[in-house]
């Protein structure tokens, strides 16, 4: 009967979820059962939800005085990566453009695919660049030579390559006066290439070839705008890029990003702008950028505000549009030594965005 009684225990603890003490002493060899609850899924639990995924795209001022705020725009973009990531926002790809093409047209640069696996090791490039005189002379026979680093790269790798592509003199954009020509072409050929790979082309539809949760696009624009907004000069194929960005297809999907396959729904592509202020004077804009902690004010000599209003106008009209899809934030702030702020600011509106949807 013992044997009995003690084996029903054991099989009750193992349905009950309690467990059998025989304590020592004048009472040993009586087992006790004790109760010991036994967390056990409930039979309408839900797996856990599926993280928000993004890409992103950077379109950045390469022109060759931009090789001095390298390290500033690396700083800029690691530093929005990591809020992002650590807002639960995970970002699957990015990739960076210039804002005025070069001579092989709208084409990426440099980017990051977390299918291809962790970035190739900073030094291949570093050396590269230390035996190519800062990479002018030499950018064009370099290209086939970086092409792996920069499809791949890794974040100690940006600064040097933003250094190299401005000080290349490849992107200044001469005779070049719309702001989102480079751009809006990119994004109408994202699954095919514009320079071939034995070139040192990147292929962009490895890196944007299916739409994820969010389709961001940040600028980075130090520099004088070249065109208002609303102005033919601004125009790209005889239409405003508001409206050529709010577009939607038959099927509400952004009109002027081509995927492989499928299509980002036009609410749920975001546009941030870091840049200089619009129709601020040159002394009122200097007084606040030596204001900001921390500012490298020797980058003054190379940026400054613009008198014709591009951003501003654009982020009023894609949020007319589509709520929540501009955001601007100010460049002297992000490149002072306390960011964090201003990033945090920046980068919670994206994260709202893809929560909200």
């Amino acid at each position: 009967m013992k044997t009995f009684t003690v084996l029903s225990a054991v099989v009750l603890s193992l349905l009950t979820g309690c467990t059998i003490v025989a304590p020592g002493g004048p009472d040993a060899g009586k087992p006790i059962i004790k109760i010991v609850p036994v967390p056990r899924p409930r039979p309408d639990a839900l797996p856990p939800p599926k993280p928000l995924e993004a890409s992103v795209l950077y379109v950045v001022n390469l022109q060759r005085s931009s090789a001095n705020l390298a390290n500033q725009y690396a700083g800029i973009i690691t530093g929005l990566a990591s809020y992002w990531e650590g807002s639960g926002l995970s970002i699957v790809n990015m990739g960076l453009i210039a804002t005025y093409a070069d001579q092989f047209g709208p084409r990426l640069l440099l980017g990051r695919n977390t299918a291809a696996g962790a970035p190739a090791s900073s030094l291949a490039l570093l050396a590269l660049l230390a035996g190519a005189d800062a990479g002018a002379a030499n950018y064009q026979s370099l290209l086939p030579l970086i092409a792996p680093t920069l499809a791949n790269i890794d974040d100690g790798d940006i600064g040097p390559a933003l250094q190299l592509f401005a000080a290349s003199g490849n992107f200044d954009g001469n005779g070049e006066v719309s702001e989102a020509k480079n751009v809006i072409e990119f994004g109408r050929g994202l699954s095919s290439a514009s320079l071939p790979a034995a070139l040192g082309g990147i292929d962009r539809s490895a890196f944007f070839d299916v739409p994820h949760d969010l389709f961001i696009v940040v600028y980075l624009q130090p520099l004088p705008r070249r065109c208002a907004l609303g102005t033919d000069a601004c125009s790209v194929d005889g239409r405003s890029p508001a409206d050529i960005f709010a577009e939607a297809d038959s099927n509400g999907n952004a009109a002027w990003l081509s995927f492989a396959s499928g299509g980002m729904p036009v609410g749920q592509v975001v546009q941030l702008s870091v840049a200089t202020s619009e129709g601020e004077s040159e002394s009122a804009f200097q007084t606040r950028c030596k204001a900001v902690p921390g500012f490298p004010t020797a980058v003054l000599d190379v940026i400054g505000p613009s008198s014709n209003a591009y951003f501003t106008p654009l982020m009023q009209a894609l949020n007319s549009a589509h709520s929540g899809t501009g955001h601007s934030g100010d460049f002297c702030t992000l490149i002072g030594s306390k960011p964090q702020d201003a990033i945090t600011a920046l980068g919670s509106g994206v994260a709202a965005l893809a929560v909200s949807n």
